[in-house]
């Protein structure tokens, strides 16, 4: 499985959102280990992935993508009510 996330992004984004580990993968509906390994190597499916961008953009993290590899390459916060 290619890598399409930098470790530390994820870290980030999940960090921004102040959710734990299980809390993210139970709000995604994917395993922890899931979580886990998007934040240690980078490595998760497609559908996962997308199930966990969605829970982070409703909490305020805009993923931004490299249109000529199609990897995250950054973040964009925007600040949700009751969030900060």
């Amino acid at each position: 499985m290619k890598k399409i996330f930098e470790p530390s992004i994820a870290r980030a984004a999940r960090a921004y959102t102040r959710l734990g580990h299980i809390e993210l993968a139970e709000k995604a509906g994917v395993t922890s280990r899931t979580v886990y390994k998007l934040e240690k190597d980078g490595r998760v499916t497609p559908a996962s992935l997308d199930k966990i961008m969605k829970v982070l953009r409703v909490n305020g993290v805009t993923l931004i993508l490299d249109e000529s590899t199609n990897e995250v390459c950054g973040l964009k916060f925007t600040k949700v009510e009751g969030l900060n």
